[in-house]
């Protein structure tokens, strides 16, 4: 299993942790995840609009990225932008794949460099 320290790219069957910033096109801040933990889904399903998926193929963790969700898209009636900040990425278990999303794991021991469900992003 990768941990945060094997630095493998955002791909199709990585689940992903992230934390953002959502604003309109008004510059309003309509969701800040940046003081929370991590949202996390499985990379090339359905979780989050494959657009901005797109625009987060190959970064690491560390990267932080702007990305876009235009209404020219088709996808919405205004722009928004969302300020990227990858946490972890990690290869998705057979059953996450699946069910399309990812599942919480069930840890004996978890230590300071595991990279399960539920260990926090450094």
């Amino acid at each position: 299993m990768e941990s945060k320290y094997d630095i493998i790219p955002i791909a199709r069957n990585c689940v992903v942790a992230i934390r953002y910033i959502m604003k309109n096109s008004r510059e309003e801040v309509l969701e800040n995840t940046m003081n929370r933990d991590p949202v996390n889904y499985l990379h090339g399903s359905t979780g989050i609009q494959p657009l901005l998926q797109a625009q987060l193929d190959g970064l690491r963790v560390g990267n932080k990225k702007t990305v876009f969700l235009l209404a020219e898209s088709g996808l919405t009636n205004e722009d928004f932008t969302f300020e990227v900040m990858v946490d972890d990425v990690r290869t998705a278990s057979p059953e996450e794949i699946m069910l399309g999303y990812p599942v919480k794991l069930t840890v004996q021991k978890c230590e300071a460099e595991c990279a399960c469900y539920d260990h926090p992003a450094a």
